[in-house]
């Protein structure tokens, strides 16, 4: 049996980063990956994050189909090839294909072949959320994986999920010359995000023609057959929007649940809750030699924020194999929340509603800047949008901000940059701007803002 420092089970942000980072540390590593051939890199790389934005991305501009797969597949070739030879030629680190499944503590099971490791990390991301809709297990539904696959647009898209996936999907498939439905059951788009951001959203993409119901989840969905051709019928029992919606395509967008089926936890004594894996402020599981990072701990699910638990871990074990004073615990940053509808949709921190319900309603400011004023935006002939500061009456501090507009993912690195740092409204003000640039939203947003939670 072979025998490794560390075993990382999953390819992607998080596992690849410990096992080759430990790898150049000079450990023994090794990777495991279901798919070596097609997932290596894991879920954003090949089916997730980089593939959809191409996608958006040529839907914005060029808008044609056979232009944004042709665009998906090169840049997924590119990056996934890249990646693996780098974790396998170049670092040196060993790369096992194939679906582990635990032993015991210290022993996976590889397509019958064993391995051990002092140390294993569970890295095995997450997969798409299937809710209990009556019907659905009868019919054949597509994921997000499997709607970056299509060969032929289909005529009516029906989108269960108004979330981040089904929003970009969406909209990318209409401008492409789909027309789409969505049904989100909750009485928001974009759920956890701001509700009025959320609600401009949903009133910009009716009036480019996408036909969204929320508020009613779904009861019911049908599949028949037409001249050998699926189409599929989603049903509302009652509520506002109560009736049967008909189309050829059904995607169901409601979410990711951690990916921990098949691991065989129980025989390594790792604890779960809910499919997700426990981890402390270090990521140890249950068991102190075998940590769990990114999707497969919970919410939030972003590959960023994967990679930075990563680097907790690989930071620690660099340190020392065994805990002392000198490892660090995870501390949660400002993290950005990024919708990669168009406009984009960037926030971190406090909603506005979140922000009332904690420190009262009449302590919360709010300030809106709407692109419309900015110079830039005229320029680049998009005006739509806005930007939206939560803060405190008396206080400097940035409670919250949600961007709505053109390339604004950007420029929500300069507001976590200040909120990491324990900076504030002040001093996003009191900076010497260029111009004409999209950034002088954020001055003008913070300049009012300042004025505002200070004022008597």
């Amino acid at each position: 049996m072979e025998h490794f420092d560390l075993i990382s089970i999953g390819s992607g942000s998080s596992g690849r980063k410990i096992a080759v980072g430990l790898k150049r540390a000079g450990w023994n590593t090794a990777i495991v990956e279901a798919d070596v051939d097609h997932h290596f890199g894991g879920t954003c790389i090949n089916t997730g994050c980089i593939p959809t934005k191409a996608i958006v991305e040529v839907s914005n501009t060029v808008r044609d189909f056979k232009t944004a797969m042709e665009l998906k597949q090169k840049i997924v070739d590119r990056i996934h090839s890249g990646t693996l030879r780098n974790a396998r030629e170049k670092v040196g680190t060993t790369v096992i294909n194939g679906f582990a499944k635990f032993v015991d503590s210290h022993t996976i099971e590889v397509d019958g072949k064993q391995y051990s490791a002092d140390y294993i990390v569970i890295a095995t991301g997450s997969e798409p959320a299937i809710p209990p809709i009556k019907g659905l297990t009868d019919v054949s539904y597509k994921t997000s994986k499997d709607t970056l696959d299509l060969n032929n647009l289909p005529e009516h898209m029906l989108i269960i999920g108004g979330g981040r996936i089904g929003l970009e999907f969406g909209q990318a498939f209409h401008n492409l010359g789909v027309k789409v439905s969505v049904f989100e059951g909750l009485p928001h788009l974009l759920p956890g995000e701001d509700e009025e951001m959320a609600d401009a959203i949903k009133n910009h993409l009716t009036e480019q023609g996408i036909a969204i119901y929320t508020g009613k989840f779904v009861d019911e969905v049908k599949e028949t057959k037409e001249n050998g051709k699926s189409k599929y019928t989603v049903v509302l029992n009652d509520g506002p929007n109560a009736g049967e919606y008909k189309g050829d395509y059904l995607l169901v967008a409601t979410g990711r649940v951690p990916r921990t089926s098949g691991l065989n936890l129980e025989a390594a004594g790792v604890e779960t809750n809910r499919r997700a894996v426990v981890v402390n402020e270090y990521l140890q599981t249950s068991q102190p030699h075998i940590f769990a990072v990114g999707d497969v701990i919970g919410n939030p699910m972003f590959t960023n924020w994967a990679a930075w638990q990563a680097g907790v871990v690989l930071n620690n074990l660099k340190k020392s194999k065994k805990m002392t004073e000198d490892w660090e615990p995870l501390k949660t940053p400002n993290i950005p929340r990024l919708t990669f509808t168009h406009p984009e949709l960037a926030s971190t921190g406090l909603t506005e509603k979140q922000a009332k319900e904690k420190y009262g309603e009449k302590n919360v400011v709010v300030v809106k800047f709407y692109n419309k004023w900015l110079g830039k935006s005229m320029i680049v002939g998009d005006w739509t949008g806005f930007l939206k500061g939560i803060g405190l009456k008396g206080s400097n501090d940035i409670l919250g901000v949600h961007l709505w507009g053109i390339r604004t993912a950007s420029l929500l690195q300069m507001i976590i940059l200040a909120m990491d740092n324990g900076m504030g409204w002040k001093e996003l003000a009191n900076m010497v701007y260029g111009h004409p640039i999209l950034a002088e939203g954020i001055e003008s947003l913070s300049k009012m803002m300042v004025g505002k939670v200070f004022s008597q």
